[in-house]
């Protein structure tokens, strides 16, 4: 089929396509079936319609949301925090004794008894303070908003690596930078 008969046929369908698109739906099918031909022209076999060539379509793709990591956040902030240490009573006995010993070895008769008693009872305050402040240290409470949008806030002895706006994993307590 040459391209001259093709868009012949191709205008002979589009013109019998509007012919029909302006007729009632009575006329369209009478048109239809019987197309007029004058009665002196020869009978000739009606051209075949068009067809359409198909379409190919996209494929549909459906948007899935990406879940949200179980272990990622970002530091909210970071706060040292001084935990006051404990005592074992030890640090209180230990500065008992030698406070004791040193109040002993000032004065004599009465005095030397108060002196040992005053030195038992400011050993047994000193040493529990120097038991207390040495058991002591510095926390770091870093406050964490997981992409999950829960807030974790986690006590570590070391922050050094992470700062306020960093992105982290959280597991077991640990943080570690992503």
């Amino acid at each position: 089929m040459t391209l001259n008969s093709s868009l012949h046929t191709l205008s002979a369908g589009f013109v019998l396509l509007l012919a029909l698109a302006s007729c009632t739906p009575e006329q369209a099918t009478t048109t239809a079936a019987t197309p007029a031909q004058p009665e002196s022209a020869p009978a000739t076999q009606a051209a075949p319609a068009p067809v359409a060539a198909p379409v190919a379509q996209a494929p549909v793709q459906s948007f899935t949301p990406t879940p949200a990591c179980a272990t990622c956040g970002v530091v909210r902030s970071i706060t040292a925090v001084v935990q006051a240490g404990t005592s074992t009573g030890l640090g209180a006995a230990i500065g008992a004794v030698a406070g004791g010993l040193a109040g002993n070895q000032v004065g004599g008769g009465s005095g030397n008894t108060i002196a040992t008693a005053a030195g038992v009872i400011g050993g047994a305050v000193l040493g529990n303070t120097i038991e207390r402040n040495r058991n002591s240290g510095t926390m770091y409470e870093v406050i964490i908003d997981m992409e999950s949008g829960a807030q974790q806030t986690i006590l570590v002895p070391d922050a050094t690596g992470i700062s306020q706006g960093s992105a982290v994993n959280v597991q077991g307590g640990n943080i570690s930078r992503r």
